[in-house]
């Protein structure tokens, strides 16, 4: 390792407790709520890829209480104050009318204390304790009917010193119905279940992705980086669990390029302008210096608004892992210019 990465490695330990927690099971009483206090945002998510066409993936990208962060901030949605307006997706790799839109808090939310109700209106509603939850959505062109059991694998993302920002995710299964379109299909496999929650601190971040790919039946590989002023790295690290194996978190010689992308630039309804990534290939190596992973994406055009501030969909994927060939439908989130 450079020295540039000793001393950026050095930095984000000192930031974050993240990395002291990797392999270790989920503490059930790890705070799961609402806005409260001083926490003024909360995000939940639910992302299933490696779906069959044209579906490609399904997520639920709900955020609670507008973020300080301009990234993943919709001021285009603020009727009231930010701290009373929340936005959901349904992301998919079909699209249909409402699946983006904002709500009020106080006219059209239920949240129960301890998250075991996370309703949006008529359209939405999270239920449960862990580790069993159940998810509902309505729409007109798209309904959803999910039955997800969480295990104790958990992937810590941020856990920012003094409580400022935390964001987990937990490695599930599940299984349940889509309808579009009166077209009914089943589903099921390995999905993830997520939870953020913020005080309001504008942290500078200009460029964040999130990738989830499911190696197999029981192993899933994510893959987050996220950039700040000038381009620097603020986390650059790829997550490995599976069903037998709390895994670990890897950083050495980690690789994010992108090779080419779209043609014209998007200018998103939150007033930023975004080049979409269509092909790029991310790699990193184990702690012998060993490559663990490398794969090789190209996008699916599924791309949808409503990931915070930014975009959601699918690529298809080919490479390695741990020396074997795999390939897949990856499930990537993208949201500022890399």
């Amino acid at each position: 390792m450079n020295v540039k990465n000793v001393v950026l490695r050095t930095a984000q330990r000192g930031a974050s407790g993240s990395y002291a927690l990797r392999g270790t099971p989920f503490d059930p009483a790890t705070p799961f709520h609402p806005p409260r206090g001083r926490y003024v945002t909360v995000h939940y998510g639910l992302m299933l890829p490696n779906l069959p066409a044209p579906l490609n993936f399904i997520d639920v990208i709900a955020v609670v209480g507008q973020p300080s962060i301009k990234l993943w901030r919709n001021d285009h949605l603020v009727e009231t104050t930010a701290s009373d307006t929340a936005n959901l997706l349904i992301g998919a790799g079909v699209q249909f009318p409402g699946q983006f839109r904002g709500y009020q808090v106080d006219r059209d939310l239920e949240l129960a204390p301890d998250s075991s109700v996370v309703r949006f209106g008529d359209d939405f509603r999270l239920e449960g304790i862990y580790p069993d939850f159940t998810v509902t959505y309505r729409n007109p062109e798209f309904d959803l009917d999910l039955a997800v059991r969480a295990t104790d694998k958990v992937a810590h993302f941020a856990k920012l010193r003094g409580g400022l920002y935390d964001h987990w995710s937990l490695l599930c299964q599940y299984e349940g119905t889509v309808t579009y379109r009166g077209e009914r299909s089943d589903i099921s496999g390995l999905n993830t279940l997520e939870y953020a929650r913020g005080v309001d601190i504008p942290l500078p971040f200009t460029f964040f992705t999130y990738q989830i790919i499911n190696i197999d039946d029981s192993t899933q590989v994510l893959l987050v980086e996220v950039r700040g002023p000038l381009g620097l790295p603020v986390q650059q690290a790829v997550y490995v669990r599976s069903l037998t194996d709390h895994g670990s978190t890897y950083e050495n010689d980690f690789q994010f390029d992108v090779h080419r992308l779209e043609p014209t630039v998007r200018r998103t309804p939150n007033g930023l302008s975004m080049h979409l990534a269509t092909q790029f290939s991310w790699s990193v190596d184990d702690e012998d210096g060993n490559e663990l992973i490398e794969i090789h994406g190209t996008t699916n055009d599924d791309y949808v608004y409503g990931m915070a501030g930014g975009y959601v969909g699918s690529y298809q994927y080919t490479g390695r892992f741990r020396g074997e060939p795999v390939a897949g439908t990856g499930y990537i989130e993208y949201i500022g210019n890399h």
